[in-house]
């Protein structure tokens, strides 16, 4: 066998060996703002487009005022509802088969806004915890939270929850943090059993960098 030979097989063999973890994803999420990650591995997915699975999930949280106030709105549907509703996040990563996702969202400041600092993103991540405890249809909410890191950013927190939704046991991870101008929300949210999905998006947190585009 060549060495031509030798060094194709080599790299075919290394690449069958490297797992999709490795791969990385970088993405302008706003004008000057870019995010940098770990892909998740298969069958995890990653769109700008919320999942179907996660418009008939949110589709059906939907309270009677929040339907009624989305008629007003032009939007005759609960789905056109939680689609709207989901726009406002920029990317999604999910398992199709688990139905875990993650929802990332990038929030500019409004005119005359302050930047966030330590002090308010620890409200915030509170704030997130209550929301949790006294949102209508979750029993047995659990939440904890606690400082995190986030490279890119100065300060950051992050709020884990399990309660039950529709019976169902379900797992949260909120992280809470600010850059170039945005708040930044990371949500993650999974079935209680899904456990390796768990691994992956503790490991893609791990790896998310936020910079300013170049």
């Amino acid at each position: 066998m060549n060495i031509r030979m030798l060094l194709f097989w080599g790299m075919v063999f290394f690449w069958l060996l490297v797992p999709n973890t490795l791969l990385a994803g970088t993405f302008e999420i706003k004008p000057g703002a870019t995010i940098r990650f770990t892909d998740p591995p298969s069958p995890w997915q990653v769109s700008t487009e919320p999942p179907a699975f996660l418009v008939s999930e949110r589709a059906e949280s939907l309270h009677p005022k929040q339907l009624a106030a989305a008629r007003r709105a032009g939007l005759p549907t609960a789905e056109d509802a939680a689609r709207r509703m989901l726009k406002d996040n920029e990317l999604f990563l999910f398992n199709p088969q688990t139905r875990s996702h993650i929802e990332v969202d990038f929030s500019p400041l409004k005119q005359g806004e302050r930047a966030a600092n330590d002090h308010s993103l620890k409200t915030s991540a509170r704030y997130t915890a209550e929301e949790l405890s006294a949102e209508e249809g979750l029993k047995e909410v659990k939440t904890a939270s606690a400082k995190t890191q986030i490279e890119g950013a100065t300060s950051a927190y992050r709020v884990d929850a399990s309660y039950r939704k529709l019976d169902q046991p379900t797992r949260f991870v909120g992280v809470i943090t600010f850059a170039l101008g945005n708040w930044i929300y990371l949500y993650y949210t999974a079935p209680q059993d899904a456990a390796e999905d768990h691994v992956t998006v503790n490991r893609w947190l791990e790896s998310f960098k936020i910079s300013k585009t170049e």
